[in-house]
């Protein structure tokens, strides 16, 4: 049977932030899985099964499960009664009851006093901490127009080669291009389904009909005064933390949205129906969702981006949702 894997934990800040995401192999039956945390002095906090189903992507189904962690806590993987995984940040925990009696926890990193920030395994198995990355790769729906040479092209008609308008000048060529489709119902509404940035929601004509891309698609968003807040003039935004601005929305009526990602040689500012968004962004806390064998894939055809997934740089610098609220009453002011 699949094994399955703790991949994200977010543990500083209010409880009811808090979640922890599992991984396992796509179509597992997961009623035999369970999460249990413990409190500090090991007695236990919750016992839980694994959660929310969020999404499949790459033949790996996510789950979340929102749930108070201490950060001097442990939390306990369990399958079929056996104790797959027992891990910690700040401290280490010995239980004397439940899955984990006896068992002392594995420490795997600590966000410090970083509220915005969580604990996420990676694809060679290593626990590192960075933005928030709660189960969605950022992408572009199907139909959404991408500005290139040959004029726009619906984004799933695009193939490796093809080069795109961007940003910082001229065209850039397409190197990888790869699609997946999502559940955006029920639970899954707020993780997948697709937001829309209405026709002229950015300027008049900005973007040039509605735009439809994944939650965490970040938005290009440009303002003299960000320099003094954020000490540079130009930003990415998430798209999720954009609703409710300027008619800025996620819709029901895409219950299964098929999403598109667009790799070049390096992270950049592209056009997609006319409004500037970002590029795919081999970071590691986005590249390790992918499949194994299509991360190898990948890799084998560019080995230049595992250092690019390492070091992190992405074109423009990226919001974290605290600041996000700032910049759109600069911008609303302006």
């Amino acid at each position: 049977m699949p094994t399955p894997e703790i991949t994200e934990i977010k543990y500083r800040g209010a409880a009811s932030d808090d979640f922890i995401e599992v991984s396992i192999a796509q179509g597992t039956d997961v009623s035999t899985i369970q999460i249990v945390v413990y409190h500090p002095n090991g007695n236990i906090r919750s016992t839980d099964g694994i959660g929310v189903y969020q999404d499949t992507m790459f033949g790996k189904d996510v789950y979340t499960l929102s749930t108070g962690v201490h950060k001097n806590g442990a939390v306990a993987l369990v399958q079929d009664g056996i104790l797959i995984d027992f891990v910690s940040f700040d401290s280490v925990v010995t239980p004397a009851t439940g899955p984990a009696a006896g068992v002392s926890s594995t420490q795997i990193g600590s966000t410090g006093n970083n509220q915005n920030e969580s604990v996420q395994l990676d694809g060679d198995g290593s626990w590192t901490t960075g933005p928030i990355n709660e189960g969605s790769i950022p992408c572009f729906l199907s139909g959404t127009l991408i500005a290139t040479k040959r004029g726009e092209v619906a984004v799933e008609n695009l193939r490796p080669g093809d080069r795109v308008v961007v940003r910082d000048g001229g065209f850039a060529p397409i190197r990888w291009i790869g699609s997946f489709t999502a559940d955006a119902r029920g639970a899954n509404f707020e993780a997948n389904a697709p937001v829309c940035i209405p026709r002229s929601a950015m300027g008049r004509g900005v973007p040039a009909r509605d735009l439809y891309i994944s939650p965490n698609h970040r938005i290009f968003m440009q303002d003299a005064s960000y320099e003094v807040f954020f000490s540079d003039r130009e930003v990415l935004i998430p798209a999720k933390h954009l609703i409710g601005w300027k008619g800025i929305r996620q819709v029901s009526y895409v219950p299964q949205p098929e999403y598109f990602h667009i790799l070049l040689d390096q992270h950049a500012i592209i056009l997609s129906d006319g409004l500037l968004t970002e590029s795919f962004h081999p970071a590691g806390e986005t590249f390790d969702q992918f499949e194994h064998e299509t991360r190898d894939e990948i890799l084998r055809m560019f080995p230049e981006l595992l250092s690019l997934a390492s070091n992190g740089d992405t074109a423009r610098r990226c919001l974290k949702r605290f600041e996000v609220p700032l910049a759109l009453s600069a911008k609303s002011a302006a």
